[in-house]
């Protein structure tokens, strides 16, 4: 089968995502689509419920062959198109993409919302969906002016246009790609729901980014797309996190969240980055955020990105300092005068420290010199 050519082979559409061409492949070639998939790419079995994220170069290029389509215009189709522009590179554990909605294991994805929509663009001529769609900082349909949609306004169910396809013998479904796959809605009648234009703008800006694979902030300072994204997509978290009604829940993951979160959180960082560093200095701190937040970015040593190091390190980072060991002797005296019983824990929080290593340091040393013992500091005789 892979020697030959289909009979039809209709090619990607502008932006279009792999498994949205495919399934529109498979229609075109009266085939069911898992029936044609597992023909050619018996690896793609059972991977239904996340179909982009197994897309490999040798999968591709099984298709490409039977499709008479250019390797270059169908691996732009897939997600991994979006390493060194949107991630860095893929996670190999999961092979986890950052900045992209993630559906998580099988049994529970029908609790993950990680396919958008706009309901115009499904309007438009021959349906299909938009491989952007699945990018977590995107919220709204430049095109249209629009917000997106993360799930079927009917019943609130995952967009899965794949799941249409389940369960039905090896002719395709006779629902159409736009139908809910639980109570058959069609997503091209969703509502229309306005946008903030400031996010517009921004959001603009950053599909220009992820064409060229760099951001310029102030006319001068040239960054990496993957660099800017991580830091937005982080600074969405913590705001987030910090508007979160149960804080102690855990982290909270910008690529699990919903779209109403996001657009929320994107509406009150919509022109931080303009005017660069001057905006940015002045909306940072007013939004609640602190410098510490931003270095969990990711979990390596200087997580934070030298351009927005420099601007924060500025104006907002002040480190801990430690007491001298003067003050340290000094607070000890003062203690013991006033007739406190003292230990390790009483000192560092008479001196405003939890566990401070110099303060512990001095303390054993003063110890020592006076012939004092622990846990409360009495005179040996």
């Amino acid at each position: 089968m892979i020697n030959s050519y289909w009979p039809a082979h209709p090619q990607p559409k502008p932006d279009e995502i792999f498994s949205s061409w495919i399934h529109r492949v498979a229609r075109a070639n009266g085939k069911n689509f898992f029936s044609l998939c597992y023909c050619l790419a018996p690896e793609m079995k059972n991977a239904h419920y996340n179909c982009d994220y197994v897309v490999t170069s040798e999968i591709v290029n099984k298709f490409c062959q039977v499709l008479r389509t250019p390797y270059s215009q169908a691996f732009n189709s897939t997600l991994d198109s979006y390493a060194g522009y949107l991630f860095e590179e893929s996670t190999s554990k999961a092979n986890r993409k950052s900045c992209i909605l993630q559906t998580g294991i099988k049994p529970n994805d029908y609790k993950r919302f990680n396919l958008q929509y706009c309901p115009i663009c499904l309007s438009c001529d021959e349906p299909y969906f938009r491989k952007k769609w699945r990018i977590s900082l995107i919220t709204v349909c430049t095109e249209h002016s629009c917000q997106l949609h993360d799930r079927c306004p009917e019943c609130e169910a995952p967009v899965r246009p794949l799941r249409n396809e389940m369960h039905v013998n090896k002719k395709p479904s006779k629902k159409g790609m736009t139908k809910c796959y639980e109570c058959d809605f069609d997503l091209k009648n969703a509502p229309i729901k306005s946008v903030d234009e400031q996010v517009l703008v921004d959001t603009r800006w950053y599909e220009e980014a992820l064409s060229f694979g760099y951001v310029c902030l102030d006319g001068e300072k040239w960054i990496y797309s993957f660099s800017f994204f991580s830091v937005l997509r982080h600074l969405i978290r913590c705001l987030t996190q910090k508007d979160s009604a149960q804080p102690d829940d855990g982290v909270i993951d910008t690529d699990v969240m919903t779209h109403e979160k996001r657009y929320n959180a994107v509406c009150r960082l919509s022109g931080l980055f303009s005017s660069w560093p001057t905006c940015f200095i002045k909306r940072y701190e007013s939004m609640g955020l602190r410098y510490y937040e931003l270095t969990a970015i990711s979990r390596i040593s200087n997580p934070i990105p030298f351009w927005l190091e420099t601007v924060l390190k500025e104006y907002f980072y002040s480190p801990n300092l430690s007491p001298s060991e003067q003050n340290i002797r000094a607070a000890i005296d003062y203690l013991i005068n006033h007739g406190v019983d003292l230990n390790a824990s009483v000192l560092n929080r008479f001196l405003g420290f939890s566990d401070s290593a110099v303060v512990n340091r001095v303390l054993k040393q003063y110890q020592k010199e006076k012939l004092f013992h622990l846990p409360y500091m009495r005179k040996t005789k």
